[in-house]
């Protein structure tokens, strides 16, 4: 089974980015360095990313400023640069990561493999939870998928192995009535092609919903993809999107019924 886990919004500075989406009525928690395991050590490592976390009662945004300078080591360079280096202001953000659950997380990854997608190790992330009546360390298993392969944004699979330290009452009671992380949208010149590689992760179908319009259905949540035109039509919203411009995540969508739209440019 497969979710819609977690969004990455990935900007230049923490302080202004939480401050915007603590404006537009969520509860936002304090930032904390992100970390990775050292699979030799077990040592907690520093990723020079600084984070923040919008949490639903299912799913979580996750607000992230990486430390500069951003070298192609980093496993967001793909997606980030050079729009971190030449953002317009510190409150500006790109939903650069998209994360789906994943119980199984070894089946899955065995499974992608075997389907021949380039998929990358799997490895351990942590970060401390200082919010909430649960203290701790909280700690994923995840995998990434290669960045050729997903021009949209980071795709990765993730297990939380510690959801009682993510999914606390104490952050989830959002001022503008947010519930639950309830779908992803894209992008793309080409949304019959994007739509199909979300469904064959999922082992899901792709419908149709309007020319230029598909969506498919994770176990939960929902994967929005389609031309700038169809967007405008469906949504309400006009986004900026050339015929030779690579596939994007513009937006998200939370319960009660509401679209929050992270870049309608056609830059990151």
């Amino acid at each position: 089974m497969l979710s819609l886990d977690h969004l990455g919004l990935v900007g230049a500075s923490i302080v202004p980015l939480r401050q915007s989406w603590v404006d537009r009525g969520f509860c936002v928690t304090e930032p904390e360095a992100l970390m990775a395991l050292d699979p030799r050590t077990g040592q907690r490592v520093p990723l020079g990313q600084q984070s923040c976390h919008i949490i639903f009662e299912r799913g979580y945004i996750e607000l992230t400023a990486v430390d500069p300078p951003v070298t192609p080591e980093h496993h967001l360079y793909p997606w980030i640069y050079p729009w971190i280096r030449d953002t317009p202001t510190h409150a500006d953000a790109a939903l650069a990561i998209i994360a789906i659950g994943a119980e199984d997380i070894d089946g899955v990854h065995a499974r992608l493999a075997a389907a021949g997608l380039p998929v990358g190790t799997l490895a351990q992330a942590s970060r401390p939870i200082h919010y909430g009546v649960r203290r701790g360390a909280a700690l994923f298993r995840w995998f990434m998928l290669g960045a050729a392969s997903t021009p949209e944004s980071l795709v990765c699979f993730v297990r939380n192995e510690r959801p009682e330290l993510i999914f606390q009452p104490e952050v989830q009671q959002h001022p503008n009535g947010a519930r639950a992380l309830e779908s992803v949208i894209l992008c793309s010149n080409e949304p019959e092609a994007i739509a199909a590689r979300y469904a064959g992760y999922a082992d899901t179908a792709v419908v149709d919903v309007a020319p230029g319009l598909v969506r498919c259905a994770l176990d939960g949540g929902v994967v929005w993809v389609g031309t700038a035109a169809a967007l405008e039509v469906h949504f309400g919203e006009a986004i900026e999107h050339s015929p030779g411009d690579a596939p994007r995540a513009v937006g998200f969508g939370v319960t009660p019924d509401r679209i929050y739209w992270v870049s309608k440019g056609n830059g990151r």
